[in-house]
């Protein structure tokens, strides 16, 4: 219960915190949705369209069965 209270006084101090986590989740969601429109992968859209965790599935989706993270190089 002590983390949920720190929590909702974190998120109550810094309410720019909720826009930003909800601008993370909808980037990698549209993201996801469009590619997987686009390569006709109905139950990956079914799946990204519904479970909303942080964008995990949509950058699981991503890296297994597009093309978006082949040319990701982190060190360039």
């Amino acid at each position: 219960m002590e983390f949920a209270d720190q929590l909702t006084q974190l998120l109550e101090s810094k309410p720019w915190i909720i826009a930003v986590i909800s601008l993370w989740e909808a980037f990698w969601t549209l993201l996801a949705l469009w590619f997987a429109s686009r390569n006709d992968q109905k139950v990956w859209f079914v799946v990204c369209g519904i479970f909303q965790v942080f964008g995990l599935p949509e950058i699981i989706y991503l890296a297994t069965q597009t093309k978006f993270f082949k040319n990701f190089n982190i060190n360039a």
